[in-house]
């Protein structure tokens, strides 16, 4: 049963929790997930740090464009968009015409932590500096992007996944004009 009118975007950098709270959130709502860097993936056949290396960030970002494009073709649910993907102005008017999008922001020490600690295998943005440098970087450029582009902003991180699930259907509840989350 489809309990979403419109898209549910998940914004925010990597290691923000997108991916995982986005199968959550599909779970509870029994809608789709869709995830844009396994679409990338699948349109281009090779995994992100693949195309990345061979085709460079240009393409990559061509490809990103084009995954948003296909979800006006599919049933709402819930998206886990890659990091970068609000640098387009492009995408973000894309972001903001499909649903409603909700930026999960975590900490900068958080990210750090999470990403220290994880085996990701999408590629490091800015090579040759510290992995705390890059996220500081990375989130002054983009902040204000994601800030710009989200109907409501969720400091994230804090809580368990559940506890943030939780959260984000009782946002979800107060939007004007509905989603279509029931009580």
């Amino acid at each position: 049963m489809n309990r979403l009118s419109r898209f549910l975007l998940l914004v925010g950098p990597r290691g923000s929790g997108k991916t995982t709270l986005g199968h959550a959130l599909a779970r509870v709502l029994d809608v789709p997930v869709y995830d844009t860097d396994r679409m990338v993936e699948e349109s281009a056949g090779e995994p992100l740090a693949r195309l990345w290396e061979r085709e460079g960030e240009t393409a990559f970002r061509r490809f990103e464009s084009r995954a948003l494009d296909c979800l006006s073709r599919l049933p709402p649910g819930v998206v886990s968009t890659g990091g970068g993907i609000v640098l387009s102005a492009e995408n973000r008017a894309s972001l903001r015409r499909l649903g409603f999008v909700l930026y999960l922001h975590v900490p900068e020490e958080q990210l750090v932590a999470r990403l220290s600690a994880s085996s990701d295998r999408r590629p490091r943005l800015r090579e040759g500096i510290p992995l705390a440098d890059e996220i500081r970087q990375v989130s002054a450029e983009r902040d204000p992007l994601y800030r710009e582009v989200a109907d409501h902003t969720l400091p994230s991180g804090a809580l368990s996944i559940a506890l943030t699930v939780e959260e984000i259907l009782s946002v979800l509840r107060r939007v004007s004009p509905p989603i279509g989350v029931v009580a």
